[in-house]
Order: structure tokens, then C-alpha cells, then sequence
């Protein structure tokens, strides 16, 4: 579940031509710790905020019960995700919509839990990354419900979630501690809240054991 940027330390990357400007939102809070409910963040990209406000609308619309960015809500998302992976097999427009409204939504969740932004470089909404402050790590959120929905060939086999390479192992076998769970359940965004809570818990673990002090990373340490 958990891919790495084979290396120790984030290496540079060359930037590819994109059909914008990139867009980063700092949403860095004054710690790693995950964000309380009372705490302000920046808005998130227009492109980004868009869809996640259209996840709230069909979620009432479908469920009765509007959203709030809070994770103890979770399970209403999963719930829609479910019903929208039905009427994916059915039409795919629909799925990939419902994907894209639902993982810029997810997306939000996750950044209002953690020091974060969100990193919009394509036109294509299911390369958008969450990158996390306090450790290294990001994940893509529009791919994550787009498997959950869609679950197109290799759905679920390149987990959108980088970390780096020392961290793999340790992480793994975490995530190997949990019980077994439906394919249904491995795909529900309660479950890659979890994961991600998992693997931020283990990384922050392993550094204070190893009395590394606690990161303070910045946009520029994943370009």
C-alpha cells in the first residue's frame, strides 16, 4: 500500500511542462500534531475547493446528511463512495465525477487533520498530491477514491502514498498488524484515513527513537 522515493531525502526533480501554473497551498500549522477542529486553514485551490463542495451537495442529496471536513463523518463518504461505485458499472461519466468530488473532498479532510497542502500542478485531478509538513509523505487523494469508485485494472497496486525509503519497512509492518478486511473496506475512505494515521504515527515514532528532530518541511522538499 505504500510506495517510496527511493530515497533518504526527497531528490530534486525535473519539472515537467504544465498546462498552468502550479498551485500550493500552505496549509502548515504550528506543529505536526493533527489539527483541531477550532483551527483555521487556508483556502484550498479553486479547482480543489470546487469539487469538494460538490461532494457535499451530492452526499445531502444522496444521503440526508451534509459533510463536514471532520474524519468522525467519514463513514457517511463511505457510504456514498459505495453507492457511487454502483452506478459507475453502470455509467462511467457518472463514477469519475463522483471520484473527483469525492477525493478533492477526502483530500480536504486529510489537510484539515494535519500540516498540509495541497499541490495542484495538472489538469488531471488525479495527480493532485496532499503533502504532509511534519514528515515526509504525500498521497493523492483523487486517485485514492477513483480506485475506490472506478476500480479500473491494478485499481489498489500503486498506492498513491510516497514516503521515503528507510520508512517502507517500518510502515509495512504496521499496516500488516491490522485484521483482514473486505475489498470494499480496504477501499473505504475511513480506511486510508487510518492508513495514512498509521503511517504518520510510525514515521514521527521512529525519528523521536532516533532523536531526529521533528521536520518542518516546505513545498520546495517535494518539487
Amino acid at each position: 500500500m505504500i510506495r517510496d522515493n527511493e530515497h533518504d531525502t526527497p531528490p530534486p526533480a525535473a519539472p515537467s511542462p504544465l498546462p498552468f501554473a502550479p498551485f500550493v497551498v500552505d496549509g502548515l500549522a504550528e506543529d505536526g500534531s493533527p489539527r483541531s477542529p477550532a483551527r483555521s486553514v487556508d483556502p484550498a485551490p479553486p479547482a480543489v475547493r470546487e469539487l469538494a463542495e460538490a461532494c457535499v451537495r451530492f452526499v445531502k442529496a444522496a444521503t440526508g446528511v451534509e459533510l463536514d471536513y471532520e474524519p468522525e463523518t467519514l463513514s457517511v463518504l463511505d457510504h456514498y463512495v459505495a453507492e457511487a461505485r454502483r452506478s459507475a458499472a453502470k455509467t462511467r461519466e457518472a463514477g469519475v465525477v463522483a471520484a473527483q468530488a469525492a477525493g478533492a473532498y477526502f483530500g480536504e479532510v486529510v489537510r484539515r487533520r494535519y500540516a498540509s497542502w495541497w499541490r495542484v500542478e495538472d489538469d488531471d485531478p488525479t495527480e493532485w498530491s496532499i503533502e504532509l509538513g511534519s514528515v515526509y509523505l504525500s498521497l493523492r487523494p483523487v486517485s485514492m477514491m477513483a480506485d475506490a469508485i472506478l476500480r479500473d485494472e491494478g485499481a489498489g497496486e500503486d498506492e498513491p502514498l510516497i514516503v521515503e525509503e528507510r520508512d517502507r519497512a517500518m510502515i509495512s509492518a504496521r499496516l500488516d498488524d491490522l485484521p483482514a478486511v473486505t475489498e470494499d473496506e480496504l477501499f473505504a475512505p475511513t480506511t486510508r484515513l487510518e492508513v495514512i494515521d498509521i503511517a504518520v504515527d510510525a514515521i514521527r515514532s521512529k525519528r523521536i527513537a532516533d532523536g531526529e528532530p521533528e521536520a518542518n518541511l516546505t513545498p520546495d522538499d517535494y518539487a
